[in-house]
């Protein structure tokens, strides 16, 4: 080993292994400096983008880009047309177009999202994608909507089964719908009973009917007539006429987005169209509010419209007749059958009788029953009824002590059988049936209490429920629709004269 010592090595030799040579090969030897609080410090020169300059700096800088004012928008109520409910509505925005109007449509259901545009041209214009989108891309679906909106004069929403939670939702949200029918004998049926199983109490909104090539302008009336007849007199809503549907030809049809995510089944468990929509319509109403301020604040005011968004659709339909009140032709029907035509839900008090309809009282007891003058309670109800005698009941001199207003009875067949009746509401309902499972329990002991009626205590009782027409829909009344031992029927109370009458249809 050498005697020699080696050197040390002073920190500039061996400056490379730290990282302040790194930094100084960066910056051309250049050290930071660091400036007291309060010391001017130099103008640097930072390339921000549009985002990041409004992130760091915000306020006036954060501006959101300019978004298009929403036109009107219409729902449609075309479910009872079947499996033809699009094909339908395709045509109905057809016709819209070939008005020198551009109309864009949204159909939301739980597994598609579609938006089409329909504008004057050819049939050879039609724009068509041949294979969907298979996820719910919830940006991509934004922008559509929003991209569109700059050209679109008036938005159709359609919404395949309205029935959901979801499409209710969406429905409440919309100022105006649109009733699509054909103008044949089912398609009025059907036509009614669908706008009657939406009914809202708190929502209601403007309704107009639009018929699908009818005959000649006189059936297109005399249907108009019988719908909103019907509507304004037992569901207390108000219809307008639309010009009939006629076949457009020189329009073009474009596919602007379709998503049917059938692979992917985490996008339809997540549903992202629902509030895309919802966030659409109430873009929509703030628009819609905005014009009507305008209009209200400029000197020569437009048309008069409702206080929703969709009231600013303008309708140029020749005038109707007033609707007639065929109350004999829907209500009483001319030969006994086991529920009428139409099935009204009264949200209003009863309505005069015709003398038409009076003659049809006198002529089918087993749908009308007369009332005492003056006495319209549910006793009265309920003895109006027992005394039937198609229905063959017997009263019991035993009440069940859940429900004194309920009759206990005895049939032919010696079943026990509870006559009760619920108001508007079905308040009473609980009661009912907490009534009809003490028979049931105690029907043993009724037997050997009433031997001179000859109860059959092995057979199971029966309940004939009579509840108001508005409350055929709810919910509570399905289960007890589909039991075998339960009758449902529905009353309602009219007036001819200086008599009065319960009509009794089956539910």
């Amino acid at each position: 080993m050498s005697d020699e010592q080696q050197k040390k090595k002073s920190l500039s030799e061996i400056s490379h292994l730290f990282l302040s040579s790194v930094r100084d090969n960066a910056t051309g030897g250049v050290r930071p400096k660091r400036l007291p609080p309060g010391a001017p410090r130099p103008d640097v020169s930072v390339d921000l983008t549009p985002e990041e300059f409004a992130q760091v700096y915000g306020g006036a800088a954060s501006v959101e880009p300019e978004r298009p004012a929403i036109a009107p928008v219409s729902a449609i109520i075309g479910a009872h047309l079947n499996g033809k409910q699009f094909d339908r509505v395709k045509e109905y925005a057809r016709h819209l177009a070939a008005g020198d109007k551009r109309i864009g449509l949204i159909e939301v259901d739980a597994s598609e999202f579609r938006v089409m545009c329909f504008d004057r041209g050819t049939a050879d214009m039609n724009d068509q994608h041949d294979e969907p989108v298979e996820t719910y891309d919830a940006r991509q679906m934004s922008e559509s909507l929003d991209e569109l909106a700059w050209d679109i004069d008036h938005w159709l929403l359609l919404l395949p089964n309205p029935r959901t939670p979801e499409a209710r939702a969406l429905l409440r949200d919309v100022g105006h719908w649109v009733l699509l029918s054909t103008c044949d004998h089912d398609g009025v049926v059907s036509c009614y009973r669908a706008i009657k199983g939406l009914l809202d109490s708190t929502h209601r909104p403007r309704l107009t009917l639009a018929l699908l090539n009818p005959a000649d302008q006189t059936e297109a009336g005399r249907v108009y007539r019988k719908i909103a007849g019907v509507c304004e007199q037992f569901l207390s809503w108000p219809m307008e006429a639309e010009p009939a549907v006629q076949p457009a030809d020189d329009v073009a049809e474009h596919l602007v987005l379709l998503c049917r995510p059938n692979r992917e089944k985490s996008a339809v468990a997540i549903a992202p169209q629902w509030q895309i929509v919802a966030d659409f319509l109430t873009r929509a109403r703030a628009d819609a509010a905005a014009r009507r301020r305008a209009s209200a604040g400029s000197s020569h005011p437009s048309h008069e419209t409702s206080d929703d968004a969709g009231a600013e659709m303008e309708i140029e339909a020749e005038p109707m007749p007033a609707p007639a009140q065929h109350l004999a032709d829907v209500v009483i029907p001319a030969e006994p059958v086991a529920a009428p035509v139409i099935a009204p839900a009264p949200a209003a008090p009863p309505a005069p009788v015709t003398a038409a309809a009076a003659a049809s009282v006198d002529a089918d007891d087993s749908e009308i029953t007369d009332l005492p003058a003056g006495e319209t309670t549910e006793a009265a109800v309920l003895a109006a009824v027992l005394k039937k005698q198609n229905l063959g009941l017997i009263e019991c001199p035993v009440r069940p002590p859940t429900c004194p207003n309920a009759i206990l009875a005895v049939n032919r067949d010696r079943r026990l059988v509870i006559l009760a009746v619920t108001r508007q509401g079905l308040a009473e309902l609980r009661s009912i049936g907490q009534a009809y499972r003490w028979v049931i329990e105690n029907r043993p002991l009724l037997s050997m209490a009433l031997p001179q009626f000859a109860i059959d205590a092995h057979a199971m009782p029966c309940l004939r429920l009579l509840v108001d027409r508005a409350d055929l829909s709810a919910d509570l009344l399905q289960p007890m629709l589909e039991s075998g031992n339960v009758t449902v029927q529905t009353y309602r109370k009219l007036k001819w004269g200086g008599r009065t009458g319960l009509l009794l249809e089956a539910a």
